[in-house]
């Protein structure tokens, strides 16, 4: 059944309302503030940081189990794959990346480098993007930004749901959106506490997206770049960096080489730069890296693995 759920979520994910957001995270932002604001009124108060991340995490996954029990051999499971079906599309990300990819191109293109920065700060709102002042550093962190953004709503998802079911994905979807809300008075063993478990439940996905990264694109150069890092257990690491890193050894000589197509084709194409072709490989990439992981989640199913 776990198969059947991603499938229909990728499909679901790529076909409906495109243009809309499915699903509202702010549910999770007013749930979260009624939780800390109880607990606040007061300086004794402040330590109480460890309750409120129980509770933030306790309780939705909590209604989550009871609905699963309550849904258990009920019409032949079909409600029950259901119920399976929204927890991952709620914890998919908003915006199809192949969608994300293109409204950026387009954006850079048609508008300049001013309004492809205003296109990422309503997108990503990172800080870094003060940094940006030319086309490659543009190039370079909107990449950085999809790979990571589609790993953590995708790949780890489908991770842990296979792994370990909807409950994982309730809590890996609580670990994201705790960690992308931290405010300036939020207590640092909280977010501290957070980042710990963001690190936990990206370590065996990012090495093994590394791995699809190598049989999708340059596997020798790749693999070698993997495996300097593969056993590396520092909380210090930056996994949006490893895996752009990872992504540029994999892309080593395929960007170019479509670079060189599309030059001897019209000359419309031509003129693209080498900066949005990179993206456009990059986005290639991790379709590939999709459909791999999607046919060995299909071979574990079919042989009970």
């Amino acid at each position: 059944m776990n198969f059947l759920v991603v499938l229909a979520c990728l499909t679901i994910n790529y076909l409906w309302l495109k243009d809309f957001d499915r699903f509202d995270d702010s549910w999770f932002f007013k749930f979260r503030c009624k939780v800390e604001n109880r607990t606040q009124s007061g300086e004794a108060n402040k330590n109480l940081w460890f309750f409120n991340l129980l509770v933030i995490y306790l309780f939705p996954m909590t209604v989550l189990a009871a609905a699963l029990l309550a849904l258990e051999g009920v019409a032949f499971g079909a409600p029950l794959m259901i119920l399976h079906g929204l927890v991952v599309l709620v914890a998919l990300d908003r915006k199809q990346p192949g969608k994300l990819a293109t409204e950026f191109i387009s954006t850079w293109q048609d508008g300049g480098m001013s309004a492809a920065k205003t296109y990422l700060e309503e997108e990503f709102e990172s800080p870094e993007l003060d940094a940006v002042d030319d086309d490659q550093s543009l190039a370079d962190f909107f990449s950085q930004q999809l790979i990571h953004r589609c790993f953590e709503r995708m790949f780890v998802m489908f991770f842990w749901y296979m792994l370990a079911g909807p409950l994982a994905v309730v809590f890996s979807y609580v670990s994201y959106q705790l960690k992308d809300s931290h405010g300036e008075d939020q207590d640092t063993s909280l977010v501290k506490t957070v980042d710990v478990f963001v690190r936990v439940l990206e370590w065996v996905p990012v090495r093994l997206l590394a791995l699809t990264f190598s049989l999708a694109g340059n596997f020798v150069l790749c693999f070698e770049r993997v495996k300097q890092s593969f056993w590396d257990f520092s909380l210090e690491s930056n996994n949006a960096e490893r895996l752009y890193e990872y992504s540029k050894c994999a892309l080593s000589g395929i960007a170019a080489d479509m670079a060189e197509e599309v030059a001897s084709g019209p000359a419309e194409h031509s003129a693209i730069s080498d900066d949005i072709f990179r993206i456009r490989a990059l986005q290639a990439l991790l379709e590939r890296s999709q459909a791999i992981w999607l046919a060995v989640l299909g071979l574990i199913t079919i042989f009970g693995m």
